[in-house]
């Protein structure tokens, strides 16, 4: 699917947000409406900056995870949040150290993840923004996009930066969240930051590659990196989780393709797919039913897994699953399957979201 195609970007599987309404500078934006989404409510601001391990740490809120990594002559960020929190992560990054920011890397295209990057190159306007030919290709489809938040270089699927202690590798393997997903290895220490193919340790929002797509690169992912020793995985919003948790995550996308295809060929509706996942203990945390905090806008992970079935019956049948049903509308019944019942896409009740601003 073409970027054009989903212009009015998902930003994190919950909120709709316009590329071509990045502001520039550090005015913040201002919230919008998601068709299947919750109530609108102000994305949760940035955090103080959190030690994850040796020189890396994450900085939670105002949009995606911004990872920072310190290096010997200056600081790396992969990704920088929601426009206008560009002053918010600097002022964190120098908690930490007065070092300059040397690279900004770009996880994939959606604005909670690019969009602070040009407020940045103004006070650094020396430093390299690196991203895939995918995610370059995404943004410069916006006819409005910003010219500083395109990259200084891309690579197709694989890239080393630095050498030594240094080095970070970056990953490209396929069609999934967006066209053009990175991953970012820092071996050093033994950390991927998975960017939103891994987010909230719920399955990804789908609003480019599709339910086939994400399985071919979670699994090409794992093939690629099961060598590297990684045992942290930073997701691209919320949580530190751990190799097996990654694991966990490509079993699952691979098993709901299997259960959503049987169902389909069985004439079942998509729910029995997902009661089929729930037979397995190994998926009970990407099953949940609680609202994930910095999430509130959004759902649960037990709806994003009837979410990404109702897009893998699209694809079997031929069918276009567009930026509603990947974001959690009814799939309509066609002469080619059943559809899908409201209740198991349904936004958020109030007392779950209360229940989730509380935490």
């Amino acid at each position: 699917m073409k970027f054009k195609a989903v212009l009015a970007v998902l930003v994190a599987g919950g909120m709709a947000v316009s590329a071509a309404a990045q502001p520039s500078g550090n005015a913040a934006p201002p919230p919008r409406p998601a068709g299947g989404a919750a109530p609108r409510s102000v994305l949760p601001p940035p955090e103080p900056i959190e030690h994850i391990t040796g020189n890396v740490y994450k900085i939670f809120g105002g949009g995606g995870n911004t990872l920072v990594i310190v290096q010997r002559d200056g600081v790396v960020l992969a990704d920088t949040k929601m426009p206008g929190n560009g002053q918010a992560i600097i002022d964190e990054v120098r908690k930490i150290t007065d070092k300059p920011i040397t690279t900004i890397i770009c996880t994939h295209s959606h604005p909670d993840h690019t969009g602070s990057t040009d407020f940045i190159r103004e006070l650094y306007p020396n430093v390299r923004v690196v991203m895939s030919e995918g995610t370059k290709a995404e943004l410069a489809a916006n006819p409005q996009v910003n010219p500083k938040l395109l990259p200084t270089e891309t690579y197709k699927d694989r890239l080393t930066l630095g050498e030594g202690d240094d080095r970070i590798e970056l990953f490209h393997t396929g069609v999934g969240h967006t066209g053009g997903d990175t991953f970012v290895v820092v071996p050093a220490a033994k950390l991927i930051f998975m960017g939103d193919v891994m987010a909230w340790n719920m399955a990804p929002f789908l609003p480019a590659g599709g339910a086939m797509a994400i399985a071919e690169e979670t699994e090409k992912l794992v093939d690629a990196v099961k060598d590297m020793g990684i045992q942290i995985v930073v997701e691209g919003h919320g949580h530190v989780n751990d190799w097996a948790g990654l694991v966990r995550l490509a079993h699952f996308n691979r098993a709901l393709v299997t259960a959503a295809k049987a169902a389909y060929d069985r004439g079942d509706a998509p729910g029995a797919a997902v009661a089929e996942l729930k037979r397995n203990p190994e998926f009970a945390a990407l099953l949940d039913t609680h609202i994930k905090k910095g999430l509130e806008y959004g759902n649960t992970p037990l709806a994003r897994a009837h979410m990404n079935v109702n897009v893998a019956f699209t694809e079997f049948a031929g069918e276009q699953a567009g930026f509603g049903i990947a974001n959690g509308a009814p799939l309509p019944a066609t002469d080619k399957h059943k559809g899908s019942d409201p209740k198991d896409t349904a936004p958020p009740t109030p007392e779950m979201l209360a229940a989730a601003v509380a935490k």
